[in-house]
């Protein structure tokens, strides 16, 4: 009796497996994560590259300002 019922639920725990080759949902959430991820990395890398132009444009100003002082 005892293997009878080992035998009916390892063939329950198997019917109730999903198939390996559909899509999880666990796998749709982790490439939304990724694909925002990847979206925040590039305006993080756009709005680094505009704070550089800035400073560079504040940096030309101030020695603009110091050689009119000096003058």
């Amino acid at each position: 009796m005892r293997i009878l019922v080992m035998c009916a639920v390892g063939i329950l725990l198997v019917a109730c497996g999903g198939s390996s080759e559909e899509e999880t949902v666990g796998k749709e959430i982790a490439d939304d994560y990724n694909e925002a991820m990847d979206k925040a990395r590039e305006v993080e890398d756009q709005m680094q590259q505009h704070k550089e132009e800035i400073d560079k444009a504040l940096e030309e100003v101030e020695k603009a300002v110091e050689e009119q002082s000096k003058q």
